[in-house]
């Protein structure tokens, strides 16, 4: 699923390629639950307007219109963003290059797209069906009540010690479940808190009321930490995430034990062993992590 470090590389390439630009066409794939997509009406209110800023609340993309509509994308599972040039196929739309990287096989399961006056599209693959697209006015984006329950952003203002310390000493849950919770901190997931776990020297199965002062500032430090050193490498990519421009993110190439189980730690040599903590499965070192 991406994470804030994908989220925000999305942001980041799609900002100069949309931003300012007339929206002159929408499509929308046939086979995708209607309950998952904007509707045929509101589209309506998408033709001949201009993106004039994207933002982000977590994991949800925004993309602010120039009416007052926010267009709010949320990727889930499997879905990513792509940015080029499309033709409508046999009732899909498909890459003009074949060439290019945005043809991999992996997005081929195109959901939505925004066609511009560039002729350039901005679409939606996305395998699983899962990723959520609606329209609000950009006044009501704080009345949604997901976004409403966020938790503290890593890479807001609002990202000091005393917040975060009081939003984790509210729960006694595992540390690994709370940095999975989106209503305590936003946009780890299960790659970045096992990172961050690791860097702090901290293992995932740990209670909250049993870290120290010590403890608590590796963890304050390292999630911000980890999570832009992560963004610089375009975010992780394992199975279906792709950039806008259609490459992998390279953070997976520094990864210490995210996906290494039975690998050598980099640190000590001991083997990295796993977990499943509510389904998900949790890498560590037992010998760097207590």
């Amino acid at each position: 699923m991406p994470e804030l470090p994908e989220v925000l590389t999305t942001i980041k390439q799609l900002k100069p390629k949309v931003i300012n630009r007339k929206i002159t066409k929408i499509w929308i794939d046939k086979r995708t639950k209607t309950e998952n997509l904007i509707s045929k009406s509101k589209t309506l209110k998408l033709v001949n307007r201009k993106i004039v800023q994207i933002t982000n609340i977590g994991k949800y993309l925004l993309f602010h219109l120039d009416n007052n509509q926010t267009l709010i994308i949320h990727q889930k599972i499997s879905g990513h963003l792509l940015f080029g040039q499309f033709i409508i196929k046999n009732n899909c739309l498909k890459p003009i290059d074949n060439l290019s990287p945005i043809n991999d096989p992996v997005n081929r399961f195109i959901r939505f797209g925004l066609k511009f006056q560039s002729n350039n599209w901005m679409v939606l693959s996305d395998a699983r069906r899962l990723a959520r697209i609606t329209l609000t006015t950009t006044d009501n984006i704080s009345n949604i009540k997901p976004i409403k329950q966020m938790g503290l952003d890593p890479l807001s203002r609002h990202w000091t010690f005393v917040n975060f310390s009081k939003k984790l000493q509210t729960h006694n849950i595992a540390i690994k479940t709370a940095l999975l919770s989106q209503n305590i901190i936003i946009g780890l997931g299960n790659i970045y808190s096992d990172e961050v776990l690791f860097k702090s020297q901290i293992h995932p199965l740990r209670k909250i009321s049993t870290l120290n002062q010590d403890e608590l500032h590796k963890l304050f430090k390292y999630i911000p930490s980890i999570l832009q050193q992560a963004i610089k490498a375009g975010g992780t990519t394992f199975a279906t995430y792709r950039t806008p421009n259609g490459n992998i993110g390279t953070y997976v190439n520094f990864l210490n034990v995210y996906n290494r189980k039975n690998q050598p730690c980099k640190i000590c040599k001991y083997t990295i062993q796993s977990t499943k903590l509510h389904g998900r499965t949790t890498y560590f070192c037992k010998n760097c992590q207590k």
